[in-house]
């Protein structure tokens, strides 16, 4: 093949690249609440699986709050491709707080076994948090200043593909309350945790099927959130249940000891 055959077909290469790159579709980004954490999740407009170059998105939540975000954490797949992290320290401005995230990503989204699928969300974070506040991911004044560069900003491949903020707020009470259980089912070892998001009397307790306690204890004015890891391995196997009793109220969840 001629040397000049071979610079039209890597040429062609090249443009095709570019055209599939150009062809993406903007992706859009939404703040959730699940199982008693803010969830960030990214929503493509478009079939994709090649690099997530970029990501930069603000949370605002008023500064009069006692708000407190946890160590980030990312799902298996996402923290690969598109590793994420806060940018700095808790930014004050005017009546709010702002807290700047910002990722970066060098290796293709199918390379994890993944391929985007259009209009189907994917979590790229989950943050634990407490407080009584509504918690914003919004582009703003503050956000838009240059010295400050924290707008919602994504690329696909080196491009700009920045979509729409299309779920911008949670309130506490959408978190307060959510129980999460894992592994569930396990294998005698496990870990749970639910938020709380205002000063509360609580008695948590673990019991098997005759009503046998396990594990309990007693919070006076307990605010945030509670963390247990356990251990059943000693006990026999079986079904177990998660009481807790809060303002005269008892939520029981099952836990599955195989």
């Amino acid at each position: 093949m001629s040397t000049t055959t071979l610079r039209s077909a890597g040429l062609a290469l090249m443009l095709g690249a570019a055209a599939m790159v150009q062809a993406q579709s903007p992706v859009d980004i939404g703040l959730f609440a699940n199982n008693g954490q803010l969830e960030v999740r990214v929503r493509p407009t478009a079939d994709f699986d090649g690099i997530f170059s970029s990501v930069v998105f603000t949370l605002r939540w008023d500064r009069s709050a006692k708000v407190k975000l946890g160590d980030a954490v990312q799902p298996e797949g996402p923290r690969t491709y598109i590793p994420i992290a806060p940018s700095g320290g808790v930014h004050e401005s005017g009546p709010y707080n702002y807290q700047v995230y910002a990722g970066f990503g060098f290796e293709s989204i199918r390379n994890t076994g993944t391929v985007w699928e259009a209009g189907r969300e994917y979590t790229v974070m989950s943050i634990p948090f407490t407080g009584d506040a509504t918690m914003e991911l919004v582009n703003d004044a503050w956000t838009g200043e240059l010295l400050n560069n924290a707008d919602y900003y994504l690329s696909l491949g080196g491009v700009d593909r920045t979509g729409a903020i299309y779920q911008k707020s949670i309130n506490a009470s959408e978190l307060d309350g959510a129980v999460t259980i894992l592994p569930n089912p396990n294998d005698g070892q496990f870990t749970f945790s639910f938020l709380v998001a205002a000063p509360s009397d609580l008695q948590v307790d673990v019991v098997n099927t005759l009503g046998q306690s396990v594990f309990t204890e007693q919070l006076r004015g307990f605010e945030g959130t509670y963390r247990k890891e356990m251990d059943l391995r000693t006990s026999s196997n079986g079904i177990y249940y998660l009481k807790i009793t809060r303002n005269g109220s008892i939520d029981v969840h099952k836990i599955v000891y195989r």
